[in-house]
């Protein structure tokens, strides 16, 4: 409580910029520190391999796209991206197909060609 206190009085008398560029600093150090701890993560991701790498949703250009990024960027973020924009697009195949199996039957051909746009 007493450090609290002593530093609390001193950071008042600080003029704000220099509270304010520390602050900054602490920010982007703990946002590199993050970084590295997630790269590290997404490195062991690269060991799975392809089948418990699809029950994730992921494949093994995914991982190394996202290792392939500069070290200060956060790979877990592209992965996160490039796993949602396939979920995205495996929920509008199966919206698609639930909508053609109830509008009755429907020609072969314009069945492929409904779902070749949906890709």
């Amino acid at each position: 409580m007493l450090f609290m206190t002593i530093a609390a009085k001193s950071l008042s008398s600080a003029p704000a910029g220099i509270v304010r560029v520390a602050g900054t600093v602490v920010t982007q150090l703990a946002g590199f520190g993050r970084a590295m701890l997630h790269r590290r993560e997404v490195m062991r991701l690269g060991e799975l391999d392809e089948r418990e790498l699809k029950d994730i949703g992921l494949v093994r250009s995914d991982v190394n796209g996202a290792l392939a990024t500069s070290w200060l960027t956060d790979p877990s973020t592209i992965l996160a991206a490039r796993s949602r924009a396939g979920a995205d697009v495996a929920n509008a195949r199966r919206e698609q197909a639930v909508r053609l199996s109830e509008s009755g039957p429907v020609m072969a051909g314009h069945a492929d060609h409904v779902l070749a746009r949906c890709a």
